[in-house]
Parts: structure tokens; sequence; C-alpha cells
């Protein structure tokens, strides 16, 4: 009897213990508060979780989305806008409340924001820039002056080459946060007629696609004097051919993001000129943003933030920045 009154009591303990709980981080779980009221998934698809910069903002977001009481799930689509739109998909099956999209694909992105529409599930882009018809396909946008900072990185070059040289340029225009840097550059390459643009080539936005096709440029066009990287992976790149070829001295490597891998090329000479992206202010506005649309359906004036031209003369601010030692 009694070996029979202990199996029914772990029976009894063990089921308690399957009560209470919580269960994992699993996709699609819902959040309570205090008082448990739910509050549910926010889904964040990002187009590379493995740049810094996107690291930064993804997980920034998650943390403060996640400080109001909601549950956040990333998703990383590395560069395949099919796969981005199939998390957006799966995020709408788990009832995701809020989904967050920094497309891979400014115009391929539409498909997935259309899926949002149909599910009445309200769309956040942030981060890339969209066209008029995207926009109105989501709730809010949260972006950055990316033709400014282009701009601004190709006046520094020209003035740093005396406005004098030869320039090849990398661009990833399917993203237009990448044309739009790489159009700004380009039109201040156009005010000094004492440079001329050797090369544009698109669709590069990795470190070693941007190291290959700097070692191409050095063979191809020895007088090179200026390579120009739409992103940061693409400063690294650069940099890293630049300075195994030995070339840190003649040929003048600049970029668009100045994330920590940049301001470390900087420090040791790989690297003369960045626009810093305010990575950290667009993540904690993307986050208010998301959470004002969760309580009040609503969205306030899409901001577009500044970056901020860096060279060696700056370092020191943006090493603080960035955290380096």
């Amino acid at each position: 009897m009694k070996k029979v009154v202990s199996i029914l009591m772990c029976i009894m303990m063990m089921a308690g213990i399957c009560a209470c709980s919580t269960g994992g981080k699993g996709e699609g779980t819902e959040t309570k508060e205090a008082g448990g009221k739910e509050k549910g998934l926010i889904g964040i698809t990002t187009s590379m979780y493995t740049n810094e910069g996107l690291t930064i903002m993804c997980d920034t977001i998650k943390a403060k989305v996640e400080e109001e009481g909601y549950q956040a799930v990333i998703k990383d689509a590395n560069l395949d806008q099919a796969q981005q739109t199939k998390d957006v998909e799966d995020f709408i099956s788990q009832g995701a409340k809020l989904i967050i999209v920094e497309a891979c694909d400014s115009v391929g992105v539409k498909s997935a924001f259309e899926l949002c529409n149909k599910a009445g599930i309200p769309v956040l882009s942030v981060n890339q820039i969209l066209g008029e018809d995207l926009l109105k396909l989501v709730t809010g946008s949260v972006t950055s002056d990316n033709y400014t900072a282009g701009y601004e990185v190709g006046k520094e070059v020209a003035k740093q080459l005396n406005g004098k040289g030869k320039v090849c340029i990398l661009t990833y225009d399917v993203a237009f946060v990448c044309r739009e840097r790489g159009d700004g550059f380009k039109d201040a390459m156009k005010e000094n007629p004492g440079i001329e643009v050797l090369e544009v080539f698109d669709g590069v936005c990795t470190e070693d696609e941007a190291m290959k096709k700097t070692e191409d440029w050095m063979q191809q066009y020895p007088d090179v004097t200026a390579i120009f990287g739409n992103n940061s992976n693409c400063g690294v790149g650069i940099a890293a051919a630049v300075r195994s070829a030995g070339k840190t001295d003649d040929i003048l490597v600049a970029n668009v993001d100045g994330l920590s891998g940049d301001i470390r090329n900087m420090d040791d000479g790989a690297l003369d000129i960045t626009a810093v992206y305010p990575m950290k202010e667009l993540a904690a506005e993307a986050a208010d943003r998301a959470v004002e649309v969760l309580k009040t359906g609503e969205c306030g004036e899409d901001p577009r933030l500044k970056f901020s031209l860096c060279t060696v003369d700056d370092i020191e601010t943006y090493k603080e920045y960035w955290g380096i030692k």
C-alpha cells in the first residue's frame, strides 16, 4: 500500500512541475505582464545578422521591447529575400503582434509586406530605404540619411586627393540604403573634374567579395588612388587587400558605416575616411516606434538620422562610441 501511495505522490509532483513550467524561448510563445495580461511576440527579421551594425540594431530592439513585456525573436535571412519572406510567414503563423523588417531587397521585400497587410499585422521597416509604393504598405519606417553620408565621404576623399586622382567604387544597388550611399559618393566625384572614376562595380556586399575585387583592381589599375565601399563589410575587405599589398600609403580607402572594424582599420592606417552610422540611436527609435504602434495603433513621423563623418582626427570619439579600448 505504501508503495502505491508513493507512486501516486510522485505522479502528482511531476504533474505540478509540468504545470508550473514556463517553457523555453520557443518562437511563438507569449509573455505575460505581472498582472497576467498577454503581450505577445514581436518578430524581427534582418538581411545580415552577422553584420556588426545589424547585430547591434537587432539586439538593441529585442532588449528594449522585452523590457516592455513582449517576446522578441530575431531571424537572419542572410541576404536571401526569399528566406526573409518565409521568415515573415513563420512570424505570421506564430501570431506575431508586430513584425520588424530590415529588408534584404528594397523592391523584393514587397511580398513580405503584403503578407503582413493581409494578416492584419502591423509592419515596421528599419534601416532600409523604400520606394513610395512600399512605404504605403508599412506602418512606419526608421532609417538614416544615406545619400548625404556617401556625399560627405566623397567630398572628403576629393579633399584628401587635392581634387586629382583615380577612383574605384563598390556598390550594392539592390538595397536602396547602399544605392543612396553610392549615388551620394558618385555625385561628389562629379564635382571634381580632376578625379577619374575608373570603375563602378555593383553587387558587392561582403568582406570576401570586396577583398577579391580590390585585389583584381590593384592588378588592373596599378595607378588607382582611392577605393570606396558601400558598407562596413566592404570597408574591411578593401582595407585587408590594400594592407596585404603594402599599399596603405598609396591607396586612400573610404566607406560608409564606421563600425568598430572600420575604426580599428583607421587606427592602423588601413582606412582613411568613413561615415559613422548612428546604429544605437536608430535601434532605440525603432524600438520606441514598435511599442508606440502596439499601444496606439499609430506611428510618429518617420525619422532619417544623420551620419557623422570620421577621419583619423576624430578616431578617439568613435573608439569611445563603439567601446574600443
